[in-house]
């Protein structure tokens, strides 16, 4: 099993950033193979421009970062999401991201009835998140986002039949032991 971890945060000291390091010190202990996207890092440029839309119903890729993600993509069966939840969604740049890289073609085909994925290969989904809104609020109250139009929306579209999603809500009150235990549990200890 080969997993991709897709990671959106722009401060290297965030709660996000100790997700992706408890995970990645996960997989290297349980000997997992897998890479890394960081969106920002990479300086990822989320944005489709106007020569990127005249290509894309064809499914043409013209950045060389659109291209690379897709091969890592392609050469998974798992992939993980680390986000922080920003006005009850994703973040922009990971929403770029969907837009730019799942072109048609790569991991949709149209069929006049709705889309049909093509990345079944990809047996699993996880979203890890950090909000500060209690997790409960999101899911009753902002739409669930996260769980209803992400997995069981765009995820689901394309082809990957399952998914899971764990958040880390009231952030902005916890305290350092409940940020620990979050951790430790994504880190398997």
């Amino acid at each position: 099993m080969s997993t991709l971890i897709v990671y959106c945060h722009p401060y290297e000291q965030s709660f996000c950033h100790a997700m992706l390091d408890a995970l990645c010190e996960r997989c290297d202990r349980e000997d997992t193979p897998y890479q890394v996207i960081d969106l920002y890092a990479d300086g990822f440029d989320p944005a489709l421009s106007r020569d990127e839309l005249a290509v894309y119903g064809a499914g043409t890729a013209l950045d060389p970062l659109v291209t690379r993600y897709q091969e890592l993509i392609a050469a998974s069966d798992r992939l993980v999401f680390i986000f922080p939840i920003w006005w009850n969604d994703m973040p922009a740049m990971l929403k770029g991201w969907l837009d730019k890289v799942l072109l048609a073609g790569f991991s949709w085909e149209p069929t006049g009835a709705g889309l049909k994925g093509t990345l079944t290969y990809i047996t699993s989904a996880e979203v890890y998140t950090a909000s500060s809104n209690p997790t409960e609020f999101i899911r009753e109250q902002t739409g669930d986002a996260i769980q209803r139009m992400f997995i069981e929306g765009t995820l689901w579209q394309l082809g990957i039949p399952s998914g899971v999603w764990k958040n880390f809500g009231n952030m902005d009150v916890s305290t350092e032991e409940e940020r620990k235990a979050f951790l430790r549990h994504l880190s398997g200890e």
